[in-house]
């Protein structure tokens, strides 16, 4: 009996079921591919946002960004990231602004982690969306 592989840190970055199912939505993989790649780009940006916001003390820069980034990371599957950036909102929601700055390191790992993946994410995104084989309805 074989062991299944230990997953890369890539694997475990991005469930691929998420890109999965916005290309069959759409009919098509380029636009996901475009936008997982377009997603990978802007993590630095996004992520100096959010460092910004939280170091200014900006509620609404830092919900805004915050956001920006949980909405795109779920729509991709990177959902430890969303997930981080979830716990964060909830935080400032409820007024525990110093807990989100708190977290805030361990959203720049989890991000850093995704952006160093990229390339290895987006051949793997290419690999499995253009191999799948697509059913008509």
């Amino acid at each position: 009996m074989s062991e299944d592989p230990v997953p890369t840190p890539a694997a475990m970055t991005l469930e691929p079921c998420r890109l999965q199912a916005l290309a069959d939505e759409l009919g098509d993989s380029t636009p996901v591919l475009r936008f997982l790649s377009t997603y990978l780009s802007m993590l630095p940006d996004r992520i100096r946002s959010i460092s910004s916001g939280l170091c200014t003390h900006d509620v609404n820069a830092s919900m805004d960004a915050i956001l920006s980034l949980k909405i795109a990371s779920g729509m991709v599957g990177a959902l430890e990231t969303e997930g981080q950036c979830r716990a964060m909102e909830m935080m400032i929601r409820e007024d525990h602004f110093d807990s989100a700055v708190q977290a805030f390191t361990a959203l720049q790992n989890s991000t850093d982690r995704c952006f160093a993946a990229g390339p290895q994410l987006l051949g793997k995104a290419r690999e499995s969306l253009c191999s799948t084989p697509r059913t008509s309805f």
